[in-house]
C-alpha cells in the first residue's frame, strides 16, 4: 500500500478541526525536522537512556504517523511517555493524543505501560489503550480522505484566522449555501428552511416571512446579494470614522499577562513589550501615558482590547482613573462593519477582512502562535522570534486601519 507524507499528531489536530484546510495545506506539506532522527532514538531507547523529543514511526492504513512526545522514559521492562501541556485543565483531545503516541511507540516494540500529561496546573496518568477505537476510527477517515475530492467548508471558530475563508466563501456561495449568510444562527437557518428558504437566491427572491421580521429578513436579503455579487453593501447609514490611533493588544496564553501593546499613530509603528509579570504594571502606565498623549479615538477589531484594559484596572485600581478616561475613546471598528456593512464573507474577523480588501500578514502566525514564539523569545533570546511577534502585531494594526480606511470610503461614496 502505497505510504503518504508524515502525518503528526499535530496533522491530527487540524484534521479534527477542519478537515477541507487539512486536506489543502497537506498538499504543501514539508517535512518536520526532528531534533534527533529515528534511528538515533531507537538506538538509545534500546539502551535503556530516557529521550527528550524522540521520533518513531510506524504505518497504518497507508500513512505513515510519526509520534514525537516529549520524553519516553523507562518504567521496568516497559516504557512511559511525558506529554507536557501548559493547559489549567485536562482536555478530552489529550486521551486521542496519548493513544496516538502509545500506540505508535508499542507497534515498533516499546511497549508504552502508561502516558502522563504534565502540566503546572495538574498530573494525570491515562491509559492510552482507552482512545485506540476512536483513533483508528480518524486515521481511517484521514486516509480515505486523501482518495476523494477536497471536503466541502463548513464554518467553524478557527475560521477567524484561516487563510482559506475567500476560497471557502467563494465554494458556499457557489453551493447557495446558507452557511455563507454571516451572523446567521442555525435557530434562523431552521426557521428559513421551515419556510422554503434554503439557498441564498431564494432569499433574495422571496418578499418576506412570517417567523422573520421584515427588518431582519431585508439584512438577510442584502448579506444574500452582497455575497452572490460579491460586493460590500451598506445595510445602514453611519458616521464618519475621525482620525485616530490603532491599538492590538498580545497575550501570554500560559501565564495570563499582557506581553505586547501595538500602537499605530499616523503611520507610525509604537510597541510596548513587557517580558513577564512583574515588568505589567509599568508596561501598562507607559501604554496609558501614551495613549493619553495622543487625540481622537482608539480604533480596535472586536472587544478583547477593551476587556483587557478592565481586567488590568481591577489588578491594579491606582490605575482606573486613567483606564476610564482612555477607555471612553474606545471605538470597535468590528461593531461598526458588521452592524452596517454587509460583505461577502461568512466571517467578518480581522483577517478575513483584511484580507478581502488585499492586506497580507508578513507571518503565518495567529494569537496563540504569537504567544509561543513570544515564549521562544524568551527560552532562546533568538530575535528573529522577537521579529516575527512584532511584525504580527503591527500587520493587525495596519489591517485595522485598512478596514477603518475601506469604512470611510464606503460612506462617502
Amino acid at each position: 500500500m502505497k505510504v503518504y507524507e508524515q502525518i503528526w499528531f499535530e496533522d491530527i489536530e487540524q484534521f479534527l478541526i477542519c478537515s477541507r484546510r487539512y486536506y489543502m495545506e497537506q498538499k504543501e506539506h514539508k517535512e518536520k525536522h526532528a531534533v534527533i532522527s529515528e534511528q538515533e532514538t531507537r538506538e538509545m531507547m534500546k539502551l535503556g537512556f530516557s529521550v527528550e523529543r524522540p521520533v518513531v514511526s510506524t504505518e497504518l492504513f497507508g500513512l505513515n504517523l510519526v509520534s514525537g512526545p516529549h520524553v519516553v522514559v523507562p518504567d521496568g521492562d516497559k516504557w512511559k511517555i511525558i506529554l507536557k501541556k501548559s493547559a489549567k485543565t485536562f482536555k478530552n483531545k489529550y486521551l486521542m493524543e496519548a493513544a496516538f503516541h502509545g500506540y505508535i511507540f508499542s507497534s515498533v516494540g516499546f511497549i508504552i505501560s502508561q502516558v502522563v500529561i504534565d502540566s503546572p496546573y495538574f498530573t494525570k496518568q491515562v491509559d492510552w489503550r482507552d482512545g485506540l477505537s476512536r483513533l483508528f476510527g480518524l486515521i481511517e477517515n484521514l486516509a480515505e480522505l486523501k482518495m476523494h475530492d477536497l471536503p466541502d467548508p463548513k464554518p467553524v471558530s478557527q475560521c477567524k484566522t484561516c487563510p482559506h475563508v475567500l476560497e471557502c466563501t467563494d465554494v458556499l456561495v457557489k453551493k447557495q449555501d446558507l452557511l455563507a449568510v454571516h451572523g446567521l444562527n442555525e435557530k434562523t437557518r431552521i426557521k428559513l428552511i421551515e419556510e422554503g428558504v434554503n439557498n441564498l437566491s431564494t432569499i433574495v427572491q422571496s418578499e418576506k416571512l412570517n417567523q422573520i421580521s421584515t427588518e431582519s429578513f431585508e439584512k438577510l436579503k442584502k448579506k444574500a446579494i452582497s455575497l452572490l455579487q460579491k460586493r460590500e453593501i451598506v445595510l445602514s447609514d453611519y458616521q464618519e470614522l475621525g482620525d485616530g490611533v490603532f491599538l492590538d493588544i498580545e497575550s501570554h496564553t500560559n501565564k495570563d499577562f499582557d506581553y505586547l501593546f501595538g500602537i499605530l499613530v499616523e503611520d507610525k509603528y509604537t510597541p510596548f513589550l513587557c517580558e513577564n509579570e512583574e515588568q505589567e504594571y509599568k508596561t501598562f502606565t507607559d501604554v496609558l501615558s501614551f495613549l493619553d498623549q495622543t487625540n481622537g479615538a482608539i480604533y480596535h477589531y472586536c472587544a478583547y482590547e477593551p476587556s483587557r484594559f478592565s481586567s488590568l484596572s481591577e489588578k491594579w485600581p491606582d490605575l482606573k482613573p486613567m483606564v476610564a478616561k482612555i477607555r471612553k475613546r474606545f471605538v470597535d471598528i468590528y461593531q461598526i462593519l458588521s452592524k452596517h456593512v454587509a460583505l461577502p464573507l461568512f466571517t467578518y474577523s480581522l483577517k478575513s477582512v483584511a484580507r478581502l480588501y488585499g492586506f497580507s500578514w508578513r507571518t503565518d502566525l495567529d494569537g496563540l502562535r504569537a504567544s509561543r514564539y513570544f515564549q521562544l523569545w524568551l527560552s532562546t533570546h533568538d530575535g528573529s522570534y522577537l521579529k516575527t511577534v512584532l511584525d504580527y502585531n503591527e500587520d493587525d494594526t495596519r489591517a485595522t486601519k485598512l478596514v477603518w480606511e475601506r469604512l470611510n470610503s464606503l460612506r462617502n461614496n
